[in-house]
């Protein structure tokens, strides 16, 4: 027993010295022109002995540069890593690191989309003593906002900068329509505003060789309705549409005088039902009836348990989506309060959880997480389905708003699952389904809805910057409201 606890013992400290690395992989995303392509291993030696680097391996795409090659007790190794490729497309490169505690090697992955590629592909490793390295450069931003008609400048259009969900600078146009500024190297979603004009919104990717939009701008085209009058004797009152939120709204009733005791018929609506009720109401002789206080409601939140379930294939690159969707989260996040539970989770070719029952208050790292998401692979969704209503079951909340949120661009792949009854019998143990369509189309929206039904929840358009902003926040706050005297 006592030799086998040896072995366990030796195992694990040399198991432990092996982990001593900050990460095992590093997802670079898109590269494009500009990029610097840089990261930074670190290695901290965990046991009492000196370690010593080894070796590196890897091929000609790859630079390196070590901060040394003997690792004292308690230091710190740095192996810095710069990919340099010759072609486009996606790649994925393991680099194993030979270290003197270990037999086998460690392996660190390196992955990333290049997009372009320009001449400062092949340089070198940047220095540890370089104070610009790991920072994004900047560039000279050229906007030109103009009438689509006349060709005439816009003078104080707002054109607004959205990186990775958050906006990162907001800038106006001059007399001549014209904005100039620093901004950083990178991929924005730009929202362009101006009175009396029709916002646009579109991305595009920004550098040094490709610094400038050109947005032209038109005016709405209204159409006055024609007004017919309506005949007194046709009832308008039934025919009022009523909007979000379902609350009871009270049509006024105008109450005649009378001379004596009398009974009439006051009508109210309840819009949940959308149902006409009456109620007898005696009216004591008086020439002014004093009207009864309007009992006031207060409005309070269930604690909230939210699983994500997040569409992160490829199409999500295209048309601003996945900034559409990181904004949309984001916003979520700053609205909700320490009692909320977030759960993230991730589906394309494979599904994943990112983060798990996180408490809204950690509101840095969801952003942070939620900001470093990415999308690349195939849209399967079925077992992300799954994976979210068995996260949902495991942070349930008695008594509380638990709900998945699938969110996609378009329709949900099922595979062979019988996606229905799962939706349905989750619903049946308190948990509701709610869709975020980003950017569908119409065809694949209608399924969406069909399916949120199913789930007691909604399907959500989101369309423009606008809506990231307000649709998903107030369906949270329409699921979880309670209303109390």
């Amino acid at each position: 027993m006592c030799y086998l606890l040896s072995i366990f013992i030796l195992f694990s400290i040399s198991g432990f010295s092996q982990f001593g690395f900050d990460k095992i992989d590093h997802d670079y995303g898109d590269i494009y022109s500009g990029n610097d392509r840089v990261v930074d291993l670190k290695f901290r030696n965990t046991t009492p002995d000196k370690i010593y680097l080894l070796r590196v391996k890897h091929g000609r795409e790859i630079k390196t540069l070590v901060s040394g090659q003997t690792i004292m007790p308690d230091s710190l190794l740095i192996i810095r890593f710069k990919y340099n490729p010759d072609h486009k497309g996606r790649f994925k490169v393991e680099i194993p690191i030979y270290l003197s505690n270990s037999l086998e090697p460690f392996v660190f992955t390196l992955s990333g989309n290049v997009k372009e590629i320009d001449n400062s592909m092949g340089l070198g490793c940047p220095s540890f003593n370089n104070p610009n390295t790991g920072k994004t450069p900047l560039f000279e931003f050229n906007g030109l906002v103009l009438d689509a008609e006349t060709n005439e400048p816009i003078s104080g259009a707002s054109i607004t900068f959205v990186s990775n969900g958050t906006i990162s600078q907001i800038e106006s146009t001059n007399r001549k329509g014209i904005v100039k500024t620093k901004a950083l190297i990178g991929l924005y979603y730009f929202i362009v505003d101006a009175d009396g004009y029709l916002g646009k919104e579109f991305p595009k990717y920004m550098n040094k060789n490709n610094d400038s939009i050109v947005v032209y701008m038109t005016k709405p085209h209204i159409d006055l309705p024609l007004v017919e009058s309506v005949p007194e004797s046709i009832d308008t009152v039934s025919k009022t549409v009523f909007e979000f939120p379902l609350d009871t709204v009270v049509i006024p009733v105008e109450i005649p005088v009378v001379d004596k005791l009398d009974t009439i018929q006051i009508v109210s609506v309840q819009q949940n039902d959308s149902v006409f009720s009456q109620e007898k109401l005696e009216i004591v002789k008086n020439d002014t009836i004093e009207p009864k206080e309007e009992e006031k409601k207060v409005v309070t939140y269930k604690s909230n348990n939210i699983v994500f379930l997040l569409d992160v294939s490829t199409s999500m690159n295209s048309d601003g989506k996945l900034d559409l969707l990181k904004a949309s989260l984001i916003e979520m996040v700053k609205k909700l309060n320490e009692n909320d539970k977030i759960t993230l989770i991730s589906y394309s070719t494979f599904s994943k959880v990112i983060v798990e029952g996180i408490s809204a208050k950690e509101k840095d790292l969801l952003i942070n997480t939620i900001q470093g998401i990415r999308a690349q692979g195939m849209t399967a969704g079925g077992d992300g389905m799954k994976l979210a209503y068995r996260q949902s079951r495991e942070h349930y909340i008695d008594g509380g708003n638990n709900q998945v949120i699938m969110a996609t661009d378009g329709k949900f792949n099922k595979g062979s699952m019988n996606l229905d009854r799962l939706v349905e019998k989750n619903y049946d143990r308190g948990i509701k389904l709610t869709d975020l369509g980003i950017k569908n189309k119409p065809e694949d929206a209608e399924s969406m809805e069909a399916i949120a039904r199913v789930g007691g929840g909604r399907f959500l358009l989101i369309e423009n910057y606008v809506d990231s902003k307000e649709l998903l926040i107030s369906e949270i706050k329409r699921t979880s409201v309670v209303y109390s005297k």
